[in-house]
């Protein structure tokens, strides 16, 4: 299992030296099918340049995935406490939330393709 992880290190770091850190990155199915961009397209990029300290960069791939990852990880991380401590302690959206977080996605889906 450790031998696995060190394999997927060195690759990971043979493929960041090799290409400047972005030539790897896979090509987004649902663009290359529709010629569309789909409201993920750019995350890894824009991940991948925010872990590099690039934040503005980030934020010029995609703004939007770069504002709700963190708050996603944050309430994954929530919920991982509360799974730790063996107590419900989860983050509760309701129904509101996750319409407003759907309206959110689809706008930024449509208005990035339409302007």
């Amino acid at each position: 299992m450790v031998s696995l992880a060190v394999l997927g290190l060195a690759l990971g770091a043979y493929f960041l030296r090799e290409t400047g850190g972005e030539g790897w990155m896979p090509p987004c199915m649902f663009r290359k099918a529709t010629g569309f961009l789909c409201p993920g397209c750019g995350m890894t990029r824009a991940s991948t340049a925010f872990l590099n300290g690039r934040i503005g960069e980030a934020f010029y791939y995609n703004p939007v995935g770069m504002i709700l990852l963190p708050l996603g990880m944050v309430a994954l991380g929530i919920e991982l406490w509360g799974w730790v401590r063996g107590r419900s302690c989860s983050v509760r959206m309701g129904r509101w939330g996750a319409m407003f977080l759907a309206v959110v996605v689809i706008g930024w889906w449509v208005g990035r393709n339409v302007f």
